[in-house]
């Protein structure tokens, strides 16, 4: 019997090697999907597989804006792998995805293969598939706890934010207002009290830089200008001579007070033109000169409120 062994084991291989070379030239195609009922969104796995020989030549096919059907790619993948009887297999794998309820279709897919060395392509088919694709939705119904959308924002509709906006606008404005009726406006100074002012800073300012000329010009200055603002008489615009003239007439001043004037200016004029260099004592009773013209010049009949500030001061 052991004759026959040797025999028949050599008959077994040679069969076994002619099954596997008959199956590595078979060439079968298949499509498979992990889910064959899903939600809308749900990604399913989809895989196209080619069993051939090991020396065949596989070309997939190619999906135009990643699309198979009505399912949209989102991922793709290659795997291939050797077969236990020989050949190969070789597979595409792609996770696609629907977006509307009902059931949809894979179609047919046509896979390109050849011979290694060969010049023509053969093709083979796949079997088309079906998937359900359900609703997220029970029953395809919009639940009650989900509003519709609003319509877009009438014109004439409140917006709170400009009126919050509006009601800080106008209480600042409100405020600001209050605060300045309620500030008291500064007392407006008389034209003895501003004469006065001017007469002192003439003074200080000779202390710090003693220039004799312009001492008297400024004192001379301090007498016109508040003749100007107490009698309204254009003082500063005349010469001493023209001014002194005008007051002839004039009733503004009493017949001292114009004696005072005239001496003052005249005085004054002697400095400012004739380069007369007068002594300390000189100086000072020019400065008393114009203190006490602008003092008496304030009677009750010309102006009784620079009178009442007048007696006020030489009280103090």
């Amino acid at each position: 019997m052991r004759r026959w062994i040797l025999p028949s084991s050599a008959l077994l291989l040679i069969l076994l090697c002619g099954i596997a070379s008959a199956a590595g030239n078979e060439i079968t195609a298949y499509t498979s999907v992990d889910r064959a009922t899903v939600l809308i969104g749900d990604r399913i796995k989809l895989t196209v597989g080619v069993k051939c020989g090991a020396g065949t030549e596989i070309a997939f096919p190619v999906f135009k804006e990643g699309r198979i059907g009505d399912f949209e790619i989102k991922d793709t993948g290659r795997e291939d792998r050797r077969g236990l009887l020989g050949g190969a297999l070789r597979r595409q794998w792609y996770y696609i995805a629907a977006y509307s309820a009902g059931k949809h279709h894979i179609p047919q897919l046509e896979i390109k293969y050849r011979n290694k060395g060969a010049k023509d392509w053969r093709d083979v088919k796949t079997k088309p598939l079906s998937i359900t694709v359900e609703s997220v939705l029970p029953n395809g119904k919009m639940p009650a706890d989900i509003k519709d959308i609003k319509g877009p924002l009438r014109y004439f509709e409140p917006n709170l934010f400009l009126i919050a906006v509006l009601i800080v606008v106008l209480a600042a404005i409100a405020l600001a207002v209050l605060y300045k009726l309620r500030k008291k406006p500064a007392p407006v100074k008389t034209p003895y009290e501003i004469a006065a002012q001017e007469l002192e800073t003439v003074r200080a300012n000779f202390l710090k830089n003693p220039d004799v000329k312009e001492y008297y010009a400024g004192v001379s200055d301090c007498v016109r200008r508040y003749i100007e603002r107490a009698f309204k008489f254009k003082a500063p615009e005349m010469t001493t001579e023209e001014f002194l003239d005008s007051l002839k007439t004039a009733t503004i001043l009493s017949f001292d007070q114009k004696n005072i004037l005239k001496d003052f200016l005249s005085a004054c004029d002697l400095v400012k033109f004739a380069k007369y260099l007068p002594a300390a004592g000189e100086m000072e009773s020019v400065f008393l000169a114009a203190r006490k013209f602008i003092d008496t010049s304030a009677q009750p009949g010309i102006n009784p409120e620079l009178s009442r500030r007048v007696e006020k001061t030489k009280g103090k």
